[in-house]
């Protein structure tokens, strides 16, 4: 299979498109690891990351503000529902 990705030109675009599927879940990391985990700023780690992210400072910093302020202990499913805000 692998002599396939790298001999057939369908099989490098197949790469291509799993290494940018992989770069994009890595470089959205933060923004993900915020809204699973319920922070309250995740609007603004999401728009720092999504921004500013392609700068290592800025990727690390939305990294760890999201870690920093997570709601969730831990990711197990038996987490009580939270209600938003607005929705009270």
């Amino acid at each position: 299979m692998l002599r396939w990705m790298t001999n057939s030109t369908t099989g490098f675009v197949v790469l291509l498109i799993i290494a940018f599927i992989v770069l994009l879940g890595v470089y959205l990391l933060p923004t993900l690891l915020a809204w699973l985990m319920a922070c309250p700023q995740r609007i603004k780690i999401m728009l720092l990351n999504v921004f500013l992210g392609w700068t290592i400072l800025a990727w690390i910093a939305a990294l760890t503000w999201a870690l920093a302020t997570a709601q969730d202990e831990s990711f197990d499913d038996e987490v009580p529902e939270r209600q938003e805000p607005w929705l009270r």
